[in-house]
Order: C-alpha cells, then structure tokens, then sequence
C-alpha cells in the first residue's frame, strides 16, 4: 500500500472491525497446527456437542477478507496475509491519527503504557464481545465446548511464533502487570486452576470504553459529573488566589511530563464554600470534564473498597476527566483501617488519577504518600460579614420574586451561612412562598429568614436545647443600667460589619470576633428572659447548653463535646446560652492530684475556645464571686440581675396577669408589690398558682388566691411567712 494510498480509519469501529480479521487469521493458523487427522464419520451422532472442523472453516470462511491471500491454507501464506494485513492496520492508524480521528483502543494503549503482545490479548478477550462466532472458534481451539473465552495458554499460541517469546510475555499475565493492575482484564477462573488454563475477560468499563458503554449499577451510584458553574471568573475567590491556581492547573496540563507526575489539590473548608465549584471552574480553564466520587457512599456500598476506587479512577483516565474526591473527610483518623484506606487511595491516585481533587472540612497533610508528586493545600475559609453581604447581593440580582423590604445586610448579619447555604436558603423560602401561591410566589422576609434557619443550627439541636423566645422588651423590667447593656449588646452584633468591615477594625482582630456577656444575680431576677428577649430583637435563635450532655467524667470528653457546641453555634450564628455557667466557668483550684490537673485543662480549653469564638455566648451564674477571674476579664459584657424594687416589682405584677385573667376587684398590687419582696420569677409562679387556686373553687382571682399562693412560695424558698408580714390580709394565710 503507498503512501498516497493509505485510508484512515472512519472511527474506532472501522478499527476493531480490522483488527478482528487480523485475529482471524491467527486463529486460522492455529486451526491448522489443531486439525483432527480426519473428520468423524459419526459427527451428526453428537451434533451440538462439539464442533466440527467443516463448521470452523464456515465461520473463517465467512470472516474472510480479499486481501487475505491464503486460499491454499498454508502456513506461508498465512505468515504473508498476517504481517501484510498488519503494516496495513499500523499505517491506517498513523493516518487516523494524522487527520484526528479518535480511535478507541489506540488511545486505550497509549493512557495504560501497553506493549503490543498486550493490546493484542486484550484484543482477543475483546473478540467474542464484538461477535459470537469467536466463542465457536475459541471453543474449538481449546477442544471444549464450554471455554468459549480465550484462555493465557490460547493467546500465547497465538500472538507469540517461539517458546521464548511465551516465557518472556507471560509476565502480562501477573496479577501486578498492566492489565491486571489497572483491571483492563479479569480471569474468569479462580486460582485453583493453572494460570495457563484460565480464561480472560475485558472489564466491564473497558469494553465500554472501546464500545461505547457505561459504568456498571454498584459504581454509578458513587460516581456522577459535575454540572454546575465552571466560569473561574465569577468564583468569589480573589483574583490573585483565581490566577495563580489556574496558571498552575494550564500548566500542568500543557506539561509532558504529567505521565507520571500527578498534581493533587486539597481544598478544605467549610461544606458549602464552593470547594467542588472551584475544582470544576480550574477544570474549564483546561477544557476538562469533573468526575464526582462520593466516598461515603464508596464505603457504603462497595464490596471492594480499592477495586472499585480503582475502576472509579480508571474511568477519570478514560474519559479523560480530572477525579473530586467527596466526603474525604471519611478516611481522617488515625485508626489502623482509615490509614490503610487512605494509602489504597493515594496509590489509586498515583496509578490512574492524572488531576485530582480532594475536599475536606479541616486541614489535613498526608506525609509522604505524595512525596513525587505536587500536592498543593488550599484553605477556603467561609465568607466574612461583608463578603456575605457581597453574595447575597448577587444572588438575588435581577429576581423580580423577592419582596423590597428584605434587607441583605441584616441576612448577611443574622446568618453566617456558606455560598452553598445561602442558595439552598432561597430555594427553601422559594418553596414557602410557591405554597401560598403557586402560580405567582413572592418570597418575604419571613419566608427568606425561615429559609436561612433551615439552613442553620442542623446538628446544634442535639447538643442544647432551642429556646422559644415570646418575650420582647415590654416583658422585662430590669434597672436602666442593666436595660441599657443589654441595648448595648443587640447594636454590637447588628453593627458588626459596618465596624469589622467598613471601618477595618476587623483586622485588628487576630482572635474571634465574637460577643461574650457575663448575666449575674440571684435566681429568678430574668437572666433566661433576657436571652429571650435578645434573641427576638436580634431575630435569632437562641440555644441552651444543657450541661448533662457536655460534662463527663471520662477525660477529654467534656472538652470534644464542647468544642462540638462552639463549632456548631459560629457555623448558624445561633446565641449560645450557659446557664449555671459556674458548673463549667469555676475557678481553677490548686493541683493536688490528677483530677484536680484535668479539671483546669478544661477550664483552660474553654478559656481558648472564648477567646476563638466569633458568635454571641451568654453565661449566667447566680454566683459572680464563683468564676474564674480569667472568664470574667475575658467578657464584654458583665450585667447584674439584681432584685427589683417596689416599683418595678408593682411593673412585674401586673405584667404577668394576662388581660383575659378574670381578676377581682379586691387584688390589692399595692400590697404586693411593697410587702412582699420577691424576684419576678417568684412572683411569676405566685399568679400561675393563684390562677389555679381561682381555676379550682372561684370564678376569680381574688386577693386570698395570691395571699396562698404566697405562702407557698415562702415555704418553698425557705422564708419564714410571719402573720405581721401580709398584715392586713394575715387572715387570708
């Protein structure tokens, strides 16, 4: 064939169709090494039973090609035929490949580094999924009827002319070769029968690969395509930080030597900060595809952890398409089974991943299992107050279904929620909104801080209990001093990105940005109640830590569960409310023994984690003298609760007496209010029990009604109840 003469390839099933008359040729030759001395007289007798040699040469017939020249059947010109119709093959590939026509397994050959012996086994394994007469002719050749797959002793007689030539290609047979490593073929026999006799399959991802097919059920599962936002450009990232990693990534890409030396990214932050969209916005710069694994789901469902992270892997080679590696934060640990996990993946990785990118939570070095290869850690922190604000502008640019009342700043204030999160937000007020009306949904305030809650506190409610604030400022009644910080407190957090953000104060802050507030005073003067309050003034959520969840006696543990509750109420902005803070807040006491040692490693791990936190935390104690000095030098604010007043207990009277409470006439507040000197939480339950007392024999409340009560209360707390102190209305006792 001349060089002007040479016809690519249409495509890669022109190419196989080729390739497979080059096998047959082989295979001829080895029928005649194989035929029978003469046929069997009595063949019809077992017809189906085995196959005859006319029924082989049919087939071979019918699969001939004109340019075979081998009528005669001898051996010379089948030798002739066979390098003929190889050079021709060799030389329509280099013309494919010229003109750019994408070929299947030439592509196949180059990805995995196979040599020619070994592109030709897999291209007798290949055979029978093309056509099945080559399940006849295999059968034929092994002299069963039942191997109808080629066998490693079939495709050594085959491909190879000389003894030597089959001990040295032999080794394509070992489990650690190419073809095995990688899973381009699998045996079908197990390891009892010899390794001649075994036969051989194509992998089911590789016959789709050079078919035209898909990933099998158990890995589809695992493994999906990104299709969101690839522009790099509209990433909020800084245009340094954008630049240098695409150049990094062009480069790589651009860089022959990337064969073997694999560049891996980790990104880690927070879930939602756009780690899986900054992957996919560095694989558009190279015009790469991103294959999803999930993990998780891997160790889930797989059988076989590292097979299939290998086939997951492969596939990413395949197509090509650079590997994100969801839910890594699964193989952390130090545990013997997540090491050995990991280091499985690493030489997965190392084997087939040519881009990789790893997603984590928390920062992570991985030593030397990358120690050839670039490994490049990126931290992608969650947006600050004004970037918040930043992204909620842009999000919501140009929707004509949002209300005009929404202010943004105060979401970006209120809700420290990732990009992520601030799109799952709207679609969940969307879906509020559509349930009032479907056809025209207009998305309120409401609907968008309810979507943004939702968003918030997911797992904070298994460590403390949400509060349900129902009071506002006309509930309370508290000294001017006190009114005034707690004020103070709800225009620092409104504040905070005009004074950390516009102002700069911001990077003065090498520690939390945070809020801590010290409520002190005896019980029942309103420390619960003003949290409450805050937290309806603030339109927050507020969250008691319930200490029987957080202290425990086994070391270490109290601290873990602590850190849990931090990390939980800075990631949903939530107000975080310590009461009885002096069980977790006390003094630190003189080492004695190890008790007393681990005691102060927890006070001193809480002292760093307040110093860290950037929400608001509230303590209440009703014992000021009882914390450490350390804590209250560390608070912002430290407001008392003490006992009202005459005139603020009258205002505490008649606060708590709803205006649908039947009251009598002769209810003398006066009274109350002057002689019995009590907290608001004392008075609160002395009307809930006169309430009941006139529930049980009256039509009212009269003043005898709170009179009992009273003494009630006096003999719950301790006090003694003397006839002169409720003189005139002794009588009433």
């Amino acid at each position: 064939m001349t060089g002007t003469s040479i016809k690519p390839y249409e495509d890669t099933w022109e190419h196989l169709q080729d390739e497979m008359r080059l096998l047959e040729l082989l295979m001829r030759r080895e029928v005649l090494r194989f035929r029978r001395p003469a046929p069997n007289d009595h063949a019809d007798l077992f017809k189906g039973m085995f196959i005859s040699d006319a029924e082989v040469d049919r087939i071979l017939s019918a699969g001939g090609h004109p340019g075979d020249k081998a009528e005669d059947g001898g051996f010379a010109a089948l030798r002739r035929s066979v390098d003929e119709r190889r050079l021709e093959i060799a030389e329509r590939k280099r013309a494919s490949l010229e003109k750019g026509v994408w070929l299947a397994l030439p592509r196949l050959t180059d990805l995995f580094g196979l040599t020619s012996f070994e592109e030709q086994a897999l291209l007798a394994c290949l055979a029978p999924e093309l056509d099945g007469r080559y399940e006849k002719l295999f059968a034929y050749l092994h002299d069963d009827i039942m191997r109808k797959q080629p066998s490693v002793e079939l495709i050594l007689r085959l491909f190879c002319s000389t003894p030597g030539e089959r001990r040295q290609s032999l080794a394509s047979f070992a489990p650690q070769a190419t073809l095995f490593r990688s899973h381009i073929l699998r045996y079908l026999d197990g390891e009892e029968h010899p390794l001649s006799g075994r036969r051989l399959r194509p992998d089911e991802m590789i016959i789709g690969f050079l078919l035209g097919g898909g990933v099998s059920q158990e890995l589809s599962a695992c493994l999906s395509a990104f299709t969101g936002q690839s522009d790099l450009r509209r990433l909020r990232w800084p245009e340094e930080t954008r630049a240098r990693l695409a150049e990094l990534t062009r480069s790589y890409a651009q860089d022959t030597r990337r064969t073997w030396r694999r560049l891996i990214f980790h990104f880690h932050g927070p879930a939602g900060t756009g780690r899986k969209t900054l992957a996919a916005g560095l694989c558009g710069e190279i015009g790469a595809p991103l294959l999803i694994i999930d993990l998780r789901e891997l160790l889930l469902r797989a059988q076989n952890f590292e097979e299939a992270l290998r086939r997951m892997l492969r596939e990413g080679l395949l197509r090509p398409a650079a590997v994100f590696l969801e839910h890594f934060d699964m193989l952390l640990g130090d545990d013997p089974n997540a090491v050995s996990q990991r280091e499985r993946l690493a030489r997965a990785i190392i084997d087939f991943s040519w881009l990789t990118f790893i997603a984590t939570e928390k920062d992570w070095q991985p030593g030397d299992i990358f120690q050839r290869h670039l490994y490049l850690s990126v931290a992608l922190p969650a947006p600050d107050l004004t970037e918040r604000a930043e992204l909620w502008e842009m999000m919501t640019s140009g929707r004509e279904d949002l209300t005009p009342e929404i202010d943004l700043v105060d979401l970006a204030t209120k809700f420290r929620l990732t990009p992520g999160r601030m799109q799952m937000a709207l679609i969940s007020a969307r879906n509020q909104a559509q349930s009032r009306d479907y056809s025209h949904p207009v998305i309120t305030r409401e609907d968008l801080i309810a979507g943004c809650r939702r968003q918030s506190n997911q797992r904070l409610a298994t460590l403390a209990r949400r509060l349900s604030p129902r009071q506002g400022w006309e509930d309370i009644t508290l000294t001017e001093q006190s009114l005034a910080q707690l004020h103070e407190i709800c225009a620092q957090v409104r504040h905070r990105r005009k004074v950390y953000g516009q102002w700069g104060f911001g990077r003065k802050q090498t520690l939390g940005k945070g809020l801590c507030a010290l409520f002190y005073g005896l019980s029942g003067t309103g420390k619960t109640l003003a949290v409450e309050v805050i937290a309806r003034e603030l339109n927050l959520e507020a969250f008691k830590v319930d200490l029987s969840t957080v202290v425990s006696k086994y070391i270490g543990e109290t601290e873990k569960n602590l850190s849990k509750v931090f990390a939980e109420a800075e990631d949903s902005n939530a107000i975080l409310f310590f009461d009885e803070a002096d069980a977790l807040f006390g003094k630190r006491s003189e080492v004695k023994d190890a008790h007393d040692r681990y005691a102060n490693i927890e006070i001193n791990y809480l002292l760093q984690r307040m110093e860290e936190f950037d929400g608001l935390a509230i303590m209440a104690t009703n014992m000021r003298k009882h914390i450490d000095e350390a804590f209250f030098r560390r608070m912002h604010f430290a407001v008392e609760f003490s006992l009202p007043d005459e005139g603020q207990r009258y205002r505490i009277w008649k606060q708590h007496l709803p205006a649908a409470a039947p009251i009598a006439d002769d209810v003398d507040y006066g009274f109350l209010a002057s002689r019995l000197n009590l907290a608001g939480g004392n008075i609160r339950n002395i009307v809930i029990n006169a309430a009941f007392l006139a529930a049980e024999n009256s039509g009212a409340i009269h003043m005898r009604h709170f009179i009992r009560a009273a003494r009630r209360e006096y003999e719950k707390i301790g006090r003694l109840c003397a006839a002169d102190d409720f003189a005139p209305y002794h009588d009433m006792l």
